[in-house]
């Protein structure tokens, strides 16, 4: 007849009355005691911005099944036996942070290995099987790229407290003896912990295990495409920003250089943000990073503006005072700027140069004399209009500078000839002596025109003409109206002749005094030229400190962090 095989007469016996749906315990009171461990395979994903771990893992459970016990004598000393796994009662072991809800999504379940242990009358199940896990994790990315982080897995039974189902670690840590090196993350450590929770809903505890990953990150990706580039492009910036002005001498492309990096970092920042979670709580350290590389741009770009506008303040024509020449000497010692030839004393350059404030007193007396000036002209200043060789041909003063004309009284002009020195090849022509430039030179006009009058009478039909009192003085000449009484007295030529002479000299005098207002207006660009250089140099001395505070201070912070990491490898090696 037909000989049953003994392994298939021990499944029939075993399962004839077994009913997976039940606890397989003897006792109900008694619960099944679940041992738990992983072997991690490969970490597949770790997401920044959604904050999610993605893992292959091999599981494996081990509990006892009291009714599928047999003796090993009764079956030809069968010892091990394999089962479907829906053919046997399974515990139902979740992992609570997970975020697929199908149980077929995540692992893959197999056959079941039984083992009879005849000392416990029961049955060793072993369930091995391998895993997709998809779990939450809160990253803490304060200090990335150099960030440490910290997941946890929790496992535990979904439907029965501590009184169905007790589990318990297998071993202390993950198995990792058949990991694939991750290329952005490596493991310091992992830790297996079972706690006993309490929770609201239910009066016994459950039982939880709790696997734990700590992962460092591998910087060097992120190094060499964010944080050597962005370094790079500042560091040029600011070099472009505040290095020596182009051979047109104007800096006004420094401030499109500075949009144009300021764009670059926007780009760099977008790049960082797909990678960050969306979160108001703290910047990463990276995000600190190229935020102090943007701010460190748009000061040099600022910067750049206050230089512009320092070097254009100079073609206004005003020097810089004593003042701030000695601030500014100070600043070209410490920023090795040279300092110009006409402020050194000793050289040529400073004896011929102008006083400082030549141009600023021009302004000054000219516009005193204007508030101050006689309606009256008198005969020789009319004949000094219409016949002067140093107007033009329409009638405008040709001594005028293209600031203002000047209107020339006797104390005036004795004021600019005290402030003004004259070069050496025109000092011993123009020594006038006093009395002649005060009574000569109160009335003299040097404006514009006005249209040409009818011809002047000859002199012996002129009526004497009141002297014109002077308006920085507050009482009139008295030798200015002796020596103008003395040439109404005088025969008619001899008056002439002293009015060509006197006028000459004065005409002398106007046309040294021009001469320096124009030397001053150009020593004024080549000092507001020299100061911006200087603000120049020490602005870039100032940004490259700050350059180099912001990169490596920030990312030295991130290092140590980083480096401080290896104390749970240590913590490892104890255990």
């Amino acid at each position: 007849g037909y000989v049953v095989p003994t392994q298939l007469k021990l499944v029939h016996d075993m399962l004839e009355v077994y009913d997976k749906k039940a606890k397989p315990t003897w006792i109900n009171e008694k619960p099944v005691n679940v041992t738990f461990s992983m072997d991690l395979y490969q970490i597949l994903e770790l997401n920044e911005p959604q904050q999610y771990i993605l893992l292959n893992a091999w599981i494996i459970e081990r509990w006892y099944d009291e009714f599928l016990f047999w003796h090993p004598m009764d079956y030809d000393n069968i010892t091990e036996l394999r089962l479907p796994y829906d053919s046997i009662w399974l515990p139902d072991t979740t992992l609570y942070n997970s975020l697929v809800m199908k149980d077929e999504d995540s692992r893959r379940l197999l056959n079941a290995k039984l083992t009879t242990n005849t000392t416990r009358r029961a049955t060793l199940i072993e369930l091995l099987y391998p895993t997709i896990y998809k779990f939450s994790c809160l990253l803490n990315l304060r200090f990335f790229p150099f960030d440490v982080q910290i997941c946890t897995m929790t496992f535990s039974s979904w439907t029965h407290d501590q009184k169905g189902i007790d589990y318990f670690p297998f071993s202390k840590t993950i198995g990792i003896s058949n990991y694939i090196e991750n290329e952005g993350w490596c493991i310091l450590r992992t830790e297996v912990k079972r706690k006993e929770v309490k929770y609201p809903c239910c009066p016994n505890k459950y039982t939880m295990l709790y696997l734990t990953l700590y992962l460092r990150r591998k910087p060097l990706f992120y190094i060499v495409n964010l944080i050597i580039p962005t370094s790079i492009i500042t560091l040029i910036a600011i070099v472009g920003f505040f290095t020596t002005s182009s051979t047109s001498g104007m800096r006004e492309e420094k401030v499109s250089l500075g949009i144009t990096t300021l764009l670059s970092m926007s780009i760099l920042m977008l790049m960082v943000s797909d990678q960050m979670p969306t979160t108001s709580s703290f910047i990463p350290l990276i995000g600190w990073f190229i935020l102090g590389m943007i701010v460190v741009i748009s000061l040099g770009t600022l910067a750049s503006s206050v230089i512009i506008a320092i070097q254009k303040r100079g073609h206004l024509g005003e020097r810089l005072s004593l003042r701030a020449l000695r601030i500014t000497k100070i600043f070209a010692f410490i920023s090795l700027t040279d300092i110009p030839l006409h402020l050194i004393k000793g050289t040529k350059e400073f004896e011929e140069a102008p006083l400082p404030n030549a141009y600023q007193r021009s302004i000054k007396i000219s516009k005193k004399l204007s508030l101050h000036s006689d309606p009256k002209k008198s005969w020789f200043s009319f004949m000094n209009t219409n016949n002067s060789p140093i107007h033009g041909s329409r009638g405008m003063s040709m001594l005028s500078d293209k600031s203002t004309d000047l209107l020339m009284s006797s104390s005036a002009l004795n004021e600019l000839t005290s402030q003004m020195p004259m070069p050496p090849s025109n000092a011993e022509e123009g020594q006038l002596s006093q009395d002649v430039i005060e009574r000569d030179a109160s009335s003299v006009l040097l404006s514009p025109s006005p249209p040409p009058p009818p011809p002047p009478p000859p002199p012996s039909q002129l009526v004497p003409f009141s002297p014109i009192t002077s308006p920085l003085e507050d009482e009139p000449n008295s030798a200015a109206e002796s020596d103008i009484g003395e040439l109404n007295t005088a025969p008619s030529g001899v008056r002439r002749q002293q009015v060509r002479s006197d006028r000459g000299n004065i005409f002398k005098h106007l046309n040294v005094f021009t001469g320096n207002v124009k030397q001053s207006r150009k020593l004024a660009v080549k000092e507001y030229e020299w100061l911006a250089t200087i603000v120049e140099r020490c602005c870039f001395i100032v940004f490259v400190i700050i350059f180099l505070i912001v990169t490596f201070g920030i990312n030295a912070v991130g290092y140590y962090h980083w480096r401080s990491a290896e104390q749970y490898r240590w913590a490892t090696d104890e255990e």
